[in-house]
């Protein structure tokens, strides 16, 4: 689906890099090469900052190589650097993805290891770049429907799935190593058997072995964005699986609300059960599921490397 919107160019003040403080993403740094993202997914948790641009508006950081050839050459050789925490990096606008390559080549030159997760579909520019580093280099390809209808619906600004496995397809014939997450899972839309059974085939064909499962969260800026941009009868049966009134604090310092556990045991077994016949590792994300016995850290077996901290850190 076409999304008018515009691309503003400013200065970074901030550090490019800061340490992420949450769950998995703890031993890491992490880097957004925007504020704010054009495809608006329904159900974004960024959308909700305080700082993030009304819709129709992203900003690029336009420094950001300038910062990084900086801070990166501060930080241990290999340390591992995260891309999208809160944006996305492979939008598809000529400027912020020249941003994301030369960022990212700055780091992968000065022996750093990065990791992204994307919606997006990464050019075939930046093959020679990815090919030469690709021991460093991993991706996490986000994907939860290859119906059309419900990339329009929910992530209405992104590609829709089948272009983003086919860029998965390019990554693993480059080297890269590739996961695939399916997050979030959204009740009676992308749970169904029939959804995940035809999705997790085509991941299997596309050749990634590994996927991470997480269900929706809700947080008080997610319900406000379900109920404006979603029909309201959709919106409506979405909050629905949401009965309970209080609100948990689930791996951060943000207020959410979570499908209940016995459905999300219920569900998490059986596309561990559906992944297993197909070869497919399922880990389910324990960022999001602490309450769920057999969830895993995302990055535990990443094959990011460990590294010293400083004595006294630069980037904080």
């Amino acid at each position: 689906m076409c999304i008018s919107w515009r691309l503003i160019p400013i200065d970074k003040r901030s550090p490019a890099l800061h340490q992420a403080e949450f769950g998995c993403l703890k031993r890491a740094y992490a880097i957004n090469v925007t504020r704010g993202c054009s495809f608006y997914c329904i159900y974004c948790y960024a959308r909700g900052y305080a700082i993030a641009p009304s819709k129709g508006t992203v900003y690029l950081y336009q420094n950001l190589p300038l910062l990084l050839q900086k801070e990166a050459r501060r930080l241990p050789m290999g340390t591992p650097i995260i891309f999208n925490t809160a944006s996305e990096c492979f939008q598809n606008h000529p400027h912020i993805l020249e941003i994301t390559y030369r960022s990212m080549a700055i780091l992968l030159r000065r022996g750093h290891h990065i990791n992204f997760l994307t919606k997006g579909v990464v050019p075939k520019w930046f093959k020679d770049l990815f090919c030469r580093y690709h021991h460093h280099i991993q991706a996490t390809i986000d994907v939860v429907s290859l119906k059309e209808n419900y990339c329009n619906l929910f992530e209405p600004g992104a590609p829709i799935g089948k272009k983003r496995l086919e860029g998965a397809i390019r990554l693993l014939n480059w080297g890269i190593p590739v996961k695939a997450r399916l997050d979030p899972l959204i009740p009676f839309f992308s749970d169904t058997q029939e959804n995940i059974e035809n999705l997790l085939l085509a991941i299997k064909d596309c050749g990634i072995r590994k996927i991470i499962i997480s269900y929706l969260e809700l947080r008080p800026r997610i319900i406000e964005q379900l109920r404006q941009e979603l029909p309201a009868s959709i919106a409506k049966l979405i909050l629905g699986c949401f009965p309970k009134p209080s609100w948990d604090r689930v791996g951060s310092k943000t207020l959410c609300k979570q499908v209940p556990l016995s459905i999300r045991k219920k569900v998490y077994q059986r596309i561990r059960q559906q992944g297993e016949k197909l070869g497919i590792k399922v880990v389910v994300c324990r960022c999001k599921n602490p309450d769920v016995s057999f969830s895993q850290y995302c990055l535990s077996k990443s094959g990011l490397p460990k590294y010293k901290r400083l004595s006294q850190p630069v980037l904080l």
